[in-house]
């Protein structure tokens, strides 16, 4: 894409910076325990602790690889962010299912997709789904979903016929496809980030990762055939031969999207710059980094200089839920 095109599609994605970084006030205040809690759905003290005991964590069902990210030379054309001046950048990635069940069956339709890019000086963190939509705009019907779903079928009924943000989001969930590789999915980022442009302005986008070979979903007799288990062999036996591969993109917000509501899917015709590419393919496996990837956290908002984020309440409450999560389990 040329420059000169490139510039035309920055213009129409400017934004006010002062009144989006406003934080909107939630309806009603969560503190960073009770939204750990309703996750993990330990809600009191008795509870709580018995959870701290079993070390709960979201994403228990999981594992970790590594691999290497290439920049698109052509992108500090349009972004001024030196972190991706870098040829290669190391990834640690950790791939998982939503939920607390370390043991939950691989058979289910979700699937994440977490990394740290880390530089020579900086890094970039991701925590990704190949859901397009989130279930919550504020911090409040986050913990009321978090708390119903744990009520089963009576309470997911409740958020279908109270909630409209669940309601759309239980429709999206229905529709998605179980695969038989998290190499086949796409992975989004349903917050916001504002991006430093060449002449200083804020821009706002969301990451959307394109899995190489396209998303190449499973037939109901292909996934039957499968153990519950499977996804974690599949990948590492497929990167021992070929990488799995991504286009990391930003979508570009126009003047008329919500930045700071990840309920709200943004057309597909909003244009998308090319960031570079991602390889998974287990170079650095044996590193400690990796080796201890599971002890640690992904911090969405770990940002190299020239990228920040949106005022979306759910993004800026991440770090301290993680944070949170991750002393009670060690």
């Amino acid at each position: 894409m040329q420059t000169r095109t490139l510039s035309m599609l920055i213009k129409a994605s400017l934004f006010t910076a002062i009144p989006m970084l406003m934080l909107p006030a939630a309806a009603t205040e969560r503190t960073i325990s009770e939204l750990v809690d309703a996750v993990n759905g330990t809600p009191d003290d008795l509870s709580r602790d018995a959870g701290k005991k079993v070390k709960l964590r979201n994403h228990a069902n999981g594992f970790c690889t590594s691999g290497v990210f290439k920049p698109n030379p052509q992108i500090t054309d349009t972004f001024a962010i030196e972190f991706f001046t870098q040829a290669n950048i190391d990834i640690v990635a950790r791939f998982s299912l939503g939920g607390t069940n370390p043991q939950s069956s691989d058979k289910t339709a979700g699937r994440f997709m977490s990394l740290k890019l880390n530089g020579d000086t900086e890094s970039l963190q991701f925590v990704t789904s190949n859901a397009e939509v989130f279930f919550a705009s504020n911090l409040e019907d986050f913990f009321t979903f978090q708390t119903k779903v744990k009520q089963g079928n009576e309470g997911k009924q409740w958020l279908i016929d109270n909630k409209p943000d669940a309601k759309a989001f239980f429709d999206y969930i229905k529709k998605l496809p179980p695969t038989i590789s998290y190499a086949d999915n796409r992975y989004f980022g349903v917050n916001s980030f504002m991006f430093t442009s060449k002449n200083g302005e804020p821009v706002a986008g969301r990451w959307i990762f394109e899995p190489a070979n396209g998303v190449i979903t499973a037939s109901a007799d292909e996934l039957a055939q499968k153990p519950d288990n499977f996804l974690h062999k599949e990948l590492i036996e497929r990167i021992s031969t070929t990488p799995a591969t991504w286009d990391l993109f930003v979508q570009l917000a126009e003047k008329q999207d919500n930045v700071n509501d990840p309920t709200i899917v943004w057309p597909t015709s909003r244009p998308r710059l090319l960031i570079g590419q991602v390889i998974i393919n287990g170079q650095h496996d044996d590193a400690k980094a990796t080796l201890e990837c599971d002890k640690g956290i992904f911090n969405p908002l770990q940002l190299p200089k020239g990228i920040a984020p949106s005022a979306d309440p759910i993004l800026n409450a991440r770090s301290a839920a993680y944070i949170e999560s991750f002393i009670r389990r060690n």
